[in-house]
């Protein structure tokens, strides 16, 4: 299956993405399961790569690896698929996309008033970037290895990054 994005008022094809190798793959689910967890009962909830964005820069719409919503879900006027009111968007790196997701799509995800975290996640090594809105409207950058542990705010849930890597990068050949 091939995607779609609708950039700068241009339909993209996101061949990258297709498909995904095992390590994305893990680590995409990791990441649901462990937000699953952390945002039961507090009115977050969380949604595939299935799910369309709204970019207001761009005036387009994107598949974020994992977006969560905090409170009542805004759709696009005149949509029933584009969430409007991210509260959390988390791309996991590829080297296919990875260039587009630090660059390009951050700033089209700046643009979207709602959002409070951009959360990177590496498929190439155990790494997590972690963006956070600070009350000036800037972005307050933090950066995570194996051992440590993401304190996200406004939903308030810590992460361990070792649970969002766990089994990405084993091999099943003994």
């Amino acid at each position: 299956m091939e995607r779609h994005i609708l950039w700068n008022g241009e339909v993209l094809p996101v061949v990258a993405m297709a498909g995904g190798t095992p390590a994305h793959n893990v680590i995409c689910a990791n990441v649901i399961t462990e937000f699953n967890h952390a945002l039961r009962g507090t009115g977050c909830r969380v949604m595939t790569s299935d799910q369309k964005v709204w970019i207001p820069r761009t005036q387009g719409v994107v598949y974020p690896d994992v977006t969560t919503v905090c409170g009542r879900v805004s759709l696009l006027p005149g949509t029933t698929d584009v969430v409007s009111n991210p509260s959390v968007v988390v791309e996991v790196l590829s080297p296919g996309t990875e260039a587009f997701d630090r660059d390009e799509k951050f700033e089209g995800y700046r643009s979207i008033p709602s959002l409070r975290h951009y959360v990177m996640v590496s498929s190439q090594r155990v790494l997590v970037e972690h963006y956070a809105r600070v009350d000036d409207g800037g972005w307050l950058l933090r950066a995570y290895g194996a051992g440590e542990s993401i304190a996200i705010r406004g939903p308030d849930i810590t992460l361990k990054v070792d649970d969002l890597s766990r089994l990405a990068f084993e091999s099943d050949t003994a």
